[in-house]
């Protein structure tokens, strides 16, 4: 919505948006590799064991879109040498196995080619049994091989900070979360970054974000699935990528790789599922849970908010039963004076906030052709306003500041 918050509401369904999907996962179109850092992380992944995994020898196993997104984020390079991407957003769809392609990239810059001598490998999530998740998929891995077990030093007590060591060259693996005290002093080489939506205010990210910027050649690694509501920090994040995949935002730097539905597919049609779970053809997640999800929810409003969010990466609006989505709902936004609005019938409504969120004040117009334009008031006391910026993750302070 652009800064007049005036919503055509009655047309914001007939708008066609702009395919956001990464083509290039599943293509054959060439990936430039001077350097062949790109061959080189494929190589190191594929030499490493998973305990799960079901090939001889219980190889790490990459499906060919894991692949080629290896081989785009370290392939392309500077004239000088450095990478060009520094930041990935990946939008996927829960059991896409992303926990373990994050331990895999965790050890490409813990034990692996993309080491750096003392430097730190931070594993990042919501809270601390999130992160241990990825921390420990990273040991297990490592306990696979008898020769990085003598390499490494694992530290993984209960209740205490995860951590790998890397001895020969001091480089540090570790786990943090947003749900305690904030990580200055950390300067990253890698950052994994999980389930950014269910993050909690923004003190680690910036934190971890102003670390990663003293170090050159910083590698920032988000995956996530889709979350709820439009201003907050997973929201920030994803809107600027979506911005990037639809040419709106020119940055090499910022890779995003959105596998998501459309607004305006038919949740229902398998294909579209494939397009936000790009395993599915490889088993994961299963297709025949996801039918029975689906199944569901086709008679349960919020088992299909829930499936369009977790399953086809949906972005939801606060509401799970909206009337429409916050996408279609952001393209009607146009500029026009309230002053044009005063002879016709108008009709408020107030949300009064009594549960500690914004107030709210909505007027609605019911124009001579019976379209409705709407113009919403949000107000938030300016008491501890920097503390409710990091408990609800949202740049208060900023709006306050430019208007």
């Amino acid at each position: 919505m652009d800064g007049s918050g005036i919503i055509d509401a009655t047309q914001a369904e007939s708008v066609e948006l702009p395919s956001t999907y990464p083509a290039w996962v599943h293509d054959t179109s060439p990936i430039p590799d001077p350097l062949g850092h790109g061959e080189r992380a494929v190589q190191f992944l594929r030499a490493l064991r998973h305990p799960a995994s079901d090939a001889p020898g219980r190889a790490f196993q990459l499906a060919p879109w894991q692949e080629r997104i290896i081989r785009r984020i370290y392939g392309p390079r500077h004239p000088d040498g450095r990478r060009i991407v520094q930041t990935v957003f990946m939008l996927i769809g829960r059991g896409g196995r992303k926990t373990s392609l994050a331990a895999g990239l965790a050890l490409l810059h813990t034990i692996g080619p993309e080491r750096r001598p003392a430097g730190q490998v931070v594993a990042a999530a919501a809270d601390r049994d999130q992160a241990g998740i990825l921390f420990r998929e990273a040991a297990n891995i490592i306990r696979e091989d008898r020769n990085l077990i003598a390499a490494t030093k694992i530290y993984d007590a209960h209740n205490a900070p995860k951590k790998l060591v890397f001895k020969a060259q001091d480089i540090t693996l570790k786990t943090l979360s947003s749900d305690a005290a904030a990580a200055h002093g950390q300067t990253p080489a890698m950052t994994f970054v999980d389930e950014l939506h269910v993050w909690k205010g923004r003190d680690l990210w910036e934190a971890l974000r102003s670390g990663a910027a003293k170090v050159d050649d910083s590698l920032t690694v988000i995956a996530t699935t889709a979350g709820r509501g439009a201003e907050t920090l997973a929201a920030e994040q994803y809107n600027y990528a979506r911005r990037i995949a639809l040419g709106e935002i020119d940055n090499p730097a910022y890779l995003p790789i959105l596998f998501q539905a459309e607004p305006d597919d038919d949740w229902q049609d398998e294909a579209v599922w494939h397009k936000a779970n790009p395993g599915l053809t490889h088993g994961f997640p299963s297709l025949e849970g996801l039918r029975g999800l689906a199944k569901e929810a086709k008679n349960k409003p919020a088992d299909k908010a829930a499936f369009l969010q977790f399953n086809l990466n949906v972005w939801q609006a606060n509401s799970r039963d909206p009337l429409f989505s916050m996408a279609t709902f952001d393209s009607r936004a146009f500029d026009i004076d309230l002053a044009d609005f005063e002879e016709l019938p108008c009709y408020i409504g107030v949300d009064m906030s009594i549960s500690g969120d914004l107030t709210a004040i909505v007027a609605a117009w019911r124009h001579d052709d019976d379209q409705i334009s709407i113009h919403p008031w949000l107000f938030v006391p300016g008491d501890d306003l920097k503390g409710r910026a990091d408990r609800d993750g949202l740049p208060y302070e900023q709006w306050r500041d430019e208007g």
